[in-house]
């Protein structure tokens, strides 16, 4: 163990590509955590209510989500590193616009949304690049230290950053927030500018955008264990949305003694983060459809221990398990799909999963706070950790997602581009191998 854990910080050191995608991402990482709050205290200054302030806030998630899956195409089309300077850019930008209307007192809901929908948008192109890009800067064996590194640092700031964001919204006003997230957006663009990055070849030939969709959501159905995963995450993903983010602030001014104590639980959280992404760094377990089942399992014991009504104390271990097993499926998850889905389709697969899986976040929301009113909080924590662990079960007894091995590469992952390139024909239109095609021989 001591020697992995070595040999991910010697990454650092040894891969110079490596250190400055390390860099870029924790600059522009460090502003865009504390900006969300930044920016919730600026609707409220601007005499905003909590219409406005939902109006704000949902505009740029949603916006994300109706342009990721142009943005996956867009970043397998054309240099993910070009896309990623543009976005840092027009990020950068816009967030520089929304905290000098916040400083000079012209800020107006109307605005601030409609800044909030470019940002979103330059978020969503970017993510599918960001992700796509490291693989051609780290060896697949490397890409789980890669990440976990990344996940660490970014935990770092999500302990400490909101505080102080906290600190300046009371002392200087929460436009200064902002001016520091453009300014790190900034720091961003020029260090991916500076990145070299080695030649890579893209030999298929060009088509439409529809069709490029199409061959994107054929990759991501074709391989089981890629959807079948996908929906189970979104399952879990909708769960944890409804039982802690809506219904765990109302728990715990019931239970909980109020803000104090969920304070407690958060805490409890980030701890748990910054735990899972060092396991990451010390593990690297074969089995990544365990891991990600077993991880499912683990990000439930948050919601047992509200819905069961354990003291303080024992739901922050829990919240720390849980933040644990959230970080290190996520690491497994994101590694595993950079190591193996060919890199002609990464980024269009990296942004229909993101998709799909945030895709019932927004209608738990909505079921949440009127399923609680009518059946009680604790009985609606029940049924989310049903559903939890009945989306794992479900998982794990499909045969490709329990073989699921970092050790070997399928043979349809090895033959997939040669199949894609012999069932192009001159019309341009592209088929990919059927969708019941195993991921995993038996005996993996």
């Amino acid at each position: 163990m001591r020697e992995r854990l070595t040999g991910a910080f010697e990454l650092l050191g040894s891969n110079s590509r490596y250190r400055w995608y390390f860099l870029a991402r924790f600059s522009s990482v460090t502003g865009t955590t504390v900006a969300p709050l930044g920016l919730a205290f600026a609707v409220l200054q601007a005499g905003g209510g909590p219409a406005d302030l939902s109006l704000v806030l949902v505009a740029g998630p949603v916006i994300f989500l109706l342009v990721m899956p142009v943005a996956g195409v867009a970043a397998d089309r054309f240099p993910r590193q070009v896309i990623i300077i543009t976005c840092q850019v027009v990020s950068g930008l816009t967030q520089a616009a929304t905290a000098a209307a916040i400083l000079t007192g012209t800020a107006d809901t109307e605005m601030l949304a409609g800044l909030a929908l470019l940002t979103g948008a330059a978020g969503a192109f970017f993510q599918p690049a960001m992700k796509g890009l490291l693989p051609q800067l780290v060896d697949g064996p490397m890409l789980a230290h890669a990440n976990a590194l990344l996940q660490l640092a970014g935990n770092g700031i999500a302990i400490g950053g909101p505080a102080l964001a906290g600190l300046v919204i009371a002392g200087i006003g929460p436009g200064w927030v902002l001016a520091f997230d453009a300014l790190s957006f900034g720091v961003s663009a020029v260090i991916f500018l500076t990145l070299r990055l080695p030649p890579i070849s893209r030999p298929r030939p060009r088509q439409g955008v529809v069709a490029d969709l199409a061959a994107g959501w054929s990759a991501f159905t074709c391989r089981r264990w890629l959807w079948v995963l996908t929906v189970q995450g979104a399952l879990t993903a909708g769960c944890w949305a409804a039982g802690v983010s809506v219904l765990g602030p109302v728990y715990a001014d019931r239970y909980l003694d109020g803000a104090m104590g969920w304070g407690v639980v958060n805490s409890a959280i980030g701890v748990g983060l910054a735990a899972g992404s060092v396991a990451s760094l010390l593990l690297r377990p074969a089995r990544v459809g365990l891991i990600v089942c077993g991880a499912a399992l683990v990000e439930a014991l948050l919601l047992v221990a509200m819905a069961a009504g354990w003291p303080l104390p024992l739901i922050a271990v829990a919240g720390a398990f849980t933040g644990a097993g959230g970080t290190m499926q996520l690491i497994a998850w994101t590694s595993y799909m950079q190591e193996h889905v060919p890199d002609e389709y990464l980024s269009r697969v990296l942004s229909i999963t993101a998709l799909v899986g945030t895709l019932l976040v927004p209608v738990f929301y909505a079921l949440a706070g009127p399923s609680a009113e009518a059946f009680g909080i604790q009985p609606v924590l029940w049924a989310c950790t049903a559903i939890v662990i009945a989306a794992a079960a479900v998982s794990i007894f499909v045969t490709e997602v329990r073989q699921l091995s970092t050790c070997q590469t399928s043979a349809l992952e090895r033959q997939l581009p040669d199949l894609y390139a012999q069932n192009t024909p001159a019309s341009g239109a592209r088929h990919l191998p059927p969708a019941d095609s195993p991921t995993i021989p038996d005996g993996a």
